[in-house]
């Protein structure tokens, strides 16, 4: 099927939820129609505003022209405004049929998923105004957990949002090595393998001493990597810190509630390398619907017009039914090979068409220009 003929609005909306003009009502988006004849054009008006380089302006005459509403750019503003919870919505249920699509394979008998998070900027901003949180399958391709915060929005295992079960394996960043976090997951009954650093979480050795940074570092052989265990304060259960240098000879820490049997301190290291995959689903976003160029810092407009962005992103996906292969790229922090023939590749499996990292720059152009037919 030709990528223009899968992007139809009848065909988008199988994917938005079947009560449009009911959520609408219950999110505080809808009480009477105006300038437009149905909750389902008001819908697709409120996407345009998501499109890349749209303006208000051009959304008022978008509508026109293709017959779905009347409205200046004035009232077009104030409906995103009011639209937050109607869009997060939108994309739940979207991210419903992403996830469905997704394969069971797993790495041995857990369900791998990286959590991350990046940062979204308005125009003149010196900081950070927006932060979009995701706990992404590694599986399946698709994220399971997406949240809007503001700048207060801390990296942490812990959010509420983010909900870990048993026969989960997490991998993070630094900045998800705190105890907090830990502590969190591992009351959920989930498994881990998170990098940090020891001057960042207060770890216990064998005696109940804390562990240096120094300390640790000199446990590190110059070529080779080594495990021990480590406890965190009032739990009883060990801990395993993994310890390796990566090209530049800097020590690279991660720790994991996986034992020696499950996870070798090889596969640990390729293992880890697969939790790229959420930073190109984020490049992606960026990429294909300009998601880092927030059109306001913080205003009324900014949460609403984030989450109409994810519900294209969403749409793109099931829409077309492409994926991103993690597999056969090396992670420059351990300086390790390709993982394309190790365990990943025989435990893991990218549904659907598997677009290599080459192309997938290729493909979010292509997504891109095409977006708009949704709507005509």
């Amino acid at each position: 099927m030709d990528i223009h003929d899968s992007f139809t609005w009848d065909r988008a909306r199988s994917f938005l939820p079947f009560q449009l003009e009911r959520l609408m009502r219950t999110s505080g988006l809808l009480e009477r129609l105006r300038g437009t004849k149905s909750a389902e054009d008001l819908c697709r008006l409120l996407l345009l505003c998501a499109l890349p380089k749209a303006s208000f302006a051009a959304v008022s005459e978008w509508g026109r022209e293709v017959g779905i509403a009347s409205m200046s750019a004035s009232a077009v503003f104030f409906r995103l405004c009011e639209a937050e919870q109607f869009m997060r919505e939108c994309f739940l249920e979207v991210l419903l049929h992403a996830a469905s699509r997704g394969s069971a394979r797993c790495f041995g008998k857990y369900r791998l998923l990286a959590v991350d998070a990046t940062v979204l900027c308005g125009p003149g901003a010196t900081g950070t105004d927006q932060k979009l949180h995701v706990v992404y399958d590694l599986g399946a391709c698709a994220p399971i957990s997406v949240d809007v915060t503001g700048s207060e929005g801390g990296e942490s295992l812990a959010r509420p949002e983010h909900i870990f079960k048993p026969g989960d394996l997490v991998l993070g960043d630094r900045g998800y090595g705190h105890a907090r976090g830990l502590n969190s997951i591992i009351e959920a009954g989930s498994r881990f393998l998170i990098r940090f650093e020891f001057a960042s979480i207060r770890l216990l050795d064998e005696f109940g001493e804390k562990i240096t940074p120094k300390a640790a570092a000199d446990r590190v052989p110059p070529r080779s990597g080594m495990d021990f265990l480590v406890w965190l304060p009032e739990r009883d259960e060990p801990l395993r810190v993994i310890g390796d240098r990566n090209d530049k000879g800097e020590n690279v820490w991660l720790i994991t509630n996986l034992t020696s049997e499950e996870l070798s301190v090889e596969e640990a290291r390729s293992l880890y390398s697969a939790r790229w995959q959420i930073e190109l689903f984020f490049k992606r976003l960026k990429s294909l619907l300009d998601l880092d160029e927030l059109p306001t810092r913080d205003g009324p407009t900014a949460r609403p017009w984030i989450w109409a962005k994810l519900v294209l992103a969403a749409l793109a996906v099931v829409m077309t039914d492409e994926r991103f292969s993690p597999w056969g790229r090396a992670h420059v922090e351990f300086g390790v090979g390709s993982v394309s023939n190790g365990s990943l590749e025989s435990d893991i499996g990218a549904p659907g068409r598997v677009l290599t990292p080459q192309k997938a720059q290729q493909a979010a152009q292509k997504t891109a220009t095409t977006a708009p037919s949704i709507f005509a």
